[in-house]
């Protein structure tokens, strides 16, 4: 199962949920060099990471956020072929925090987990952004026996 042959996820909200300004929402997969860049650019940003050198698995699925057709937000998406994916290094570019930009990130990236074959989505939380997850329906849970401290991990059943 995947995602449509443009790696494309449908952006489509319930009714009720359209952010302030009807913004338009996009997840899709780094198609270009400047697409690659972004996604990078947007994790350095938040996490002070460099770009990794090493091949991408394909049960890696990294995916940029674009609002109006500019990319704000980041995610990697893997496949732990258990029936969950992990949704890692989730991050808004730090100009866009706060505008609710997180959670449709979240959503789509749900909705592309689902439609990988996988009924939970499952993070590696902050003490900090916990609360954020809680929210939006993620429940601590020890789903990785070898976490390290520090970490709240946290799973929620994704909805068929």
């Amino acid at each position: 199962m995947g995602t449509s042959g443009s790696g494309e996820v449908p952006t489509e909200r319930p009714s009720g949920e359209q952010p302030s300004g009807g913004a338009n929402y996009r997840l899709d997969r780094p198609r270009c060099d400047e697409d690659w860049q972004a996604y990078h650019g947007i994790r350095r940003k938040v996490f002070h990471l460099p770009r990794p050198v090493e091949e991408i698995s394909p049960d890696c699925h990294p995916l940029l956020l674009f609002l109006e057709g500019r990319p704000i937000g980041a995610i990697q998406v893997d496949d732990l072929r258990n029936t969950a994916a992990a949704l890692r290094l989730v991050a808004i570019d730090p100009a866009h925090q706060g505008g609710g930009h997180g959670r449709a990130m979240l959503e789509r990236a749900e909705k592309f987990a689902r439609e990988l074959g996988c009924g939970k989505a499952v993070v590696y939380a902050t003490p900090e952004s916990a609360g954020f997850y809680q929210s939006i329906g993620y429940d601590e849970d020890d789903w990785d026996e070898i976490c390290m401290g520090g970490i709240v991990q946290m799973l929620k059943i994704l909805d068929r």
